[in-house]
């Protein structure tokens, strides 16, 4: 008899396993929203580094009456954080030249790899060259939250 009027304690199996399962669905919420947050982060950082880069060019611009033939440095744009001419990855920017006189239209936007790109035309030279100048130019950005990327242009 006095194992009967012993009172059970604890819990059972099925009330343990739902416990479980809403901590598990509880935690990939908080996880989604987190890696969510991180990539809009990461993407406000390239807005930001392609902003520097775009005011940089037209100082460059104002200077020299045309935009540089030559990889983007430091060197280059004076004054700018050399850290937005790279991205998360540490890849340098991305250039390209082209003496086409006909605007190419806006460039295929970088992939996740090297997620800058400077594509200057109408440029006295298709390599780097210091000494060289380009009319007009094409700033692209990958972006992890938008399908679209993030562009800006040089169009004088």
């Amino acid at each position: 008899m006095l194992n009967q009027l012993r009172k059970q304690s604890g819990f059972t199996i099925i009330e343990l396993l739902i416990v479980i399962a809403i901590i598990g669905i509880l935690a990939t919420l908080v996880l989604t929203n987190f890696q969510g947050a991180q990539a809009k982060g990461r993407d406000t950082t390239r807005k930001s580094d392609i902003n520097s880069v775009y005011q940089k060019l037209e100082e460059y611009y104002n200077e020299n009456g045309s935009y540089p033939n030559a990889d983007l440095t430091d060197a280059i744009l004076p004054g700018i954080d050399e850290g937005a001419l790279q991205d998360a990855d540490e890849a340098d920017i991305q250039n390209s030249f082209s003496t086409a006189t006909v605007d190419p239209g806006e460039p295929t936007l970088p992939g996740n790899t090297n997620e800058y790109l400077y594509a200057a035309w109408e440029c006295t030279s298709a390599t780097s060259d210091a000494t060289g100048a380009c009319a007009h130019y094409y700033l692209a950005s990958y972006l992890e939250q938008e399908t679209d990327g993030y562009r800006k242009s040089g169009l004088n």
